[in-house]
């Protein structure tokens, strides 16, 4: 029996409305009340778990658009909460690293960030919860090695 394309069914448009609504839902948790956005969070932890980033690593880590983390990184530097200075190793490069007070924001978003992650995952069970990270990891790994694979082959596809 020959099977029908449906997009409600198709995993990578499954994935990318799941994350969407994830992402929607979570901001809400710190958009009203410390007047963040989504990738002014992101910028907050890469730079909270990684200091010193370039604003191009902090793109590709946090899988953020350039333009997008230009304009965070402005407005959390003009609300003093990152800093930017020319690399050690290399002149050319800015990187950032959060100043006291952004260290301070995502020391007051990261516990309620943790209880919203807590609650969203309080549908499943706790073996449910072990497969569930099992398998993203699984399938994250897959989708980097395709797309690096990719890379070496110049493009090709199977």
């Amino acid at each position: 029996m020959k099977k029908f394309f449906q997009l409600e069914g198709f995993l990578p448009y499954r994935f990318d409305r799941l994350a969407k609504h994830i992402s929607v839902s979570f901001a809400e948790v710190y958009r009203r009340r410390f007047n963040i956005t989504v990738p002014q969070w992101r910028i907050l932890a890469l730079l909270h778990e990684t200091p010193h980033l370039s604003s191009k690593a902090i793109a590709q880590q946090g899988n953020l658009d350039k333009v997008m983390v230009s304009r965070a990184v402005a407005d959390l530097e003009a609300r003093g909460l990152l800093k930017r200075y020319l690399s050690s190793g290399d002149g050319r490069v800015n990187e950032l690293c959060l100043t006291l007070e952004g260290t301070r924001l995502f020391e007051s978003i990261a516990p309620l960030a943790l209880r919203w992650e807590e609650d969203f995952l309080g549908v499943l069970e706790d073996e449910d919860r072990r497969d569930l990270v099992r398998i993203l990891q699984r399938l994250e790994e897959h989708a980097k090695m395709s797309v690096e694979m990719k890379a070496v082959m110049g493009g090709a596809t199977r």
